[in-house]
């Protein structure tokens, strides 16, 4: 499940192509702000268990979003520290150990395609979808990309995910539901299931209800559907640009990448903003 990511491909929803880019994009900000990097600069995402790697020429990477547990030539690594590569270097990242999404970022950005203005893979868009062993991924460490750290103390911390109250605005098709309903979803805890991808995120409960389907419409990552069997369906980066279940809510950007970095089993509630 590693894969390169930026901020996204937009303005292609038209011709059914998603929005793609990483899952949360708050740490990829935090990378590439550490590593003096443009904010789209493309990043290495991954959930579960992560690569082993070997460098070819010197850099430095930083690590964000979920906690990992990864060793560079059998030390143990500090979350959001500014880490010196050098050529022949060894990094495994054995697992997460707390959040759902890692990044790593690197010094300029991995190189790979760019397609319609962004180099984040997705299936039928791009070569590959995820990184599989043997594979190359490039970067660049020519003297004009290689800039020194950020000249400040700022550290990354890994606790601001911990929040369990999502943010949210009435979808369209809010108004629809009885007022029981507004209160029994705003006033409840819903749970993370086992069903959960970069397309989107199911939770446990059920709401019942007899709303009628809807017309196909646009979505979004962060709309929030609710299925004719009362399933809540969040949709994440790589979610269709339409669909056809009512849109009850809309999470808040700030608090989609909270969302992303909940596991199977962890507690939510929603808030209207």
């Amino acid at each position: 499940m590693s894969s390169i990511q930026d901020l996204g491909r937009f303005g292609l929803a038209q011709f059914g192509v998603p929005y793609s880019g990483a899952m949360d994009r708050y740490a990829v900000a935090q990378v590439n702000f550490i590593l003096r990097n443009p904010k789209d600069a493309a990043v290495l995402e991954m959930t579960g268990i992560g690569p082993e790697m070997v460098f070819e020429s010197e850099t430095r990477i930083v690590f964000a979003g979920a906690e990992v547990e990864a060793l560079l030539n059998g030390k143990g690594i500090k979350y959001g520290q500014v880490i010196e590569i050098q050529p022949d270097d060894h990094l495994v990242v054995k697992k997460i150990k707390k959040g759902q999404w890692a990044y790593m970022g690197i010094q300029g950005g991995f190189e790979s395609e760019t397609i319609a203005g962004s180099k984040s893979w997705y299936g039928s868009i791009t070569p590959r979808t995820k990184i599989t062993k043997g594979d190359s991924v490039c970067y660049l460490s020519e003297e004009n990309r290689f800039y020194p750290p950020v000249e400040t103390k700022a550290k990354i911390r890994s606790d601001w995910f911990r929040n369990s109250k999502i943010q949210v605005y009435p979808g369209p098709e809010w108004e629809l539901l009885p007022k029981l309903l507004h209160n029994r979803i705003l006033n409840k805890s819903f749970t993370i299931s086992d069903m959960i991808n970069r397309m989107a995120y199911q939770l446990e409960e059920v709401i019942a209800h007899d709303m009628e389907p809807i017309l196909t419409s646009p979505v979004y990552p962060g709309t929030i559907q609710l299925t004719p069997s009362g399933k809540l369906i969040v949709l994440m980066r790589d979610a269709q640009v339409t669909g056809g279940y009512p849109r009850i809510l809309q999470v808040e950007n700030a608090s989609l990448n909270v969302l992303t970095q909940k596991r199977t089993g962890e507690k939510i509630t929603f808030n209207i903003s």
